[in-house]
């Protein structure tokens, strides 16, 4: 199996130097292209959120983290200060990612129309959970 060469004349008849032709789509033993021309992809076009139910999410993810904040100081404080029951520590970190991961998810999906209020909602019945636990501990 020989490899074929293709060349082009490098002058003219006249003698002034000629340009070889660039190579065409799809021509010479290799081609460009190794399939059928792509297509572009439409996208699904999301619903944007209205600025109302954003502005919504956003403060009460807001309210969320600072009652969060002050449930969090207030059970370091106690662990720091007092011996915590071996339940406290363990229960207050799931409930605390669950109710992170419940906001988040509300976030993502700020879009639709009930989720996010359903989530949040959720989320702060982890919140009122950890104001329970901390309650208990200490």
């Amino acid at each position: 199996m020989g490899a074929e060469t293709h060349t082009a004349p490098t002058s003219s008849a006249a003698g002034t130097p000629t340009v070889p032709t660039p190579a065409q789509h799809e021509t010479g033993p290799i081609s460009w292209t190794t399939g059928p021309a792509r297509t572009a992809r439409v996208r699904a076009k999301r619903p944007e959120p209205r600025l109302r139910q954003l502005m919504g999410v956003c403060g009460w993810a807001a309210v969320l983290g600072g009652v969060g904040l002050v449930i969090g100081i207030r059970g370091f404080i106690g662990v720091l200060a007092d011996e915590p029951p071996t339940w406290y520590e363990p229960s207050m970190m799931a409930v605390g990612v669950i109710g992170i991961a419940l906001t988040v998810g509300a976030f993502l999906t700020v879009q639709f129309r009930t989720t996010p209020w359903i989530m949040l909602s959720s989320s702060s019945i982890a919140l009122i959970v950890a104001m329970s636990l901390t309650a208990n501990a200490f």
